[in-house]
């Protein structure tokens, strides 16, 4: 069979585009063209409305100011875990301070990066000074101390780092609608798991939170417990609590500073959040954080 030359390829092709004796275009007829435009103009539409059903009854399930899965079907399970800055690396856990500004740059811009929302003036909140318990029902957030705060530990001295002082930023994850529960401070004195430096000042006002070292030698190179100071306080007061998606809500947050830390020695601390209902397991990283600090002069 002879090969189609070049020009009947091309006049092939423009018969298909427009055949003017069948009136035909691209292979098909008005009518044609006419009944599968209806089918998919149907075929569309109805696809489409499917898909805003679907989207209008998820919706149905939904609150836009609460989450629909809350307390132990909630991601975090009803335990809020404990977080801390300065974290510019989250490849290692390892803070190192330096005396000099371009050394501590990095952790001072990790820190401040969390302190921008803290610094506004002209948020709708109230203060909460003197409630010494959880305020269930209240829509207003309260309002947190920044400048007791940054009263050590601040960016002039480079958040501790400056002084050979280091400074850690603690913050307990929001869960929606949690409550925490603490001890009286009678039974206190028995639990375990609450150190004795913070049963001798407890008082049933907070989240008391605890640093320390890991192990034995670790202690003994972060000095002693009193050696250690919290900014605003050491913990994180009720009346922030229940958290319930409040306009400008602010979670308090802690600084530690640890100010007799042996230089030259890599030390591991562990934080802990404690209350009834936080969970403190190590290994799942529950309730607790965990990170080493090396000082250098």
């Amino acid at each position: 069979m002879e090969k189609p030359t070049f020009q009947q390829k091309l006049k092939s092709l423009g018969l298909f585009l427009w055949n003017g004796e069948t009136k035909e275009f691209l292979g098909r007829g008005g009518r044609s063209w006419v009944e599968i435009g209806i089918f998919y103009l149907v075929f569309y539409s109805c696809l489409a409305g499917f898909f805003i059903a679907t989207i209008a009854v998820f919706y149905e399930t939904i609150d836009a100011d609460q989450p629909k899965l809350q307390g132990d079907s909630s991601l975090l399970k009803g335990n809020p875990g404990l977080g801390y800055q300065p974290m510019p690396d989250i490849q290692t856990t390892l803070i190192y301070s330096v005396n000099n500004v371009n050394g501590s740059k990095a952790y001072v811009d990790s820190i401040n990066k969390v302190l921008d929302e803290y610094r506004q003036t002209d948020l709708n909140n109230v203060d909460c000074s003197g409630i010494d318990k959880p305020r269930l029902d209240e829509q207003v957030a309260c309002r947190f101390n920044y400048s007791a705060l940054t009263e050590q530990c601040n960016e002039k001295n480079g958040y501790g780092m400056l002084e050979g002082k280091p400074c850690i930023l603690l913050k307990l994850n929001k869960i929606y609608g949690w409550v925490p529960a603490v001890w009286k401070e009678g039974e206190v004195n028995s639990v375990a798991r609450v150190p004795g430096n913070v049963k001798s000042a407890y008082t049933p006002d907070r989240i008391w939170v605890d640093c320390h070292g890991e192990n034995a030698p670790d202690n003994d190179n972060l000095g002693a417990a009193e050696d250690i100071s919290y900014f605003p306080e050491q913990g994180f007061p009720l009346a922030f609590y229940p958290y319930k998606n409040q306009k400008d809500y602010r979670s308090p947050l802690v600084f530690v500073k640890f100010n007799t830390v042996v230089h030259h020695v890599g030390i591991m601390v562990e934080c802990v959040a404690l209350a009834k209902n936080i969970n403190v397991d190590r290994t799942e990283k529950e309730g607790s954080v965990h990170f080493e600090l090396l000082v250098e002069s």
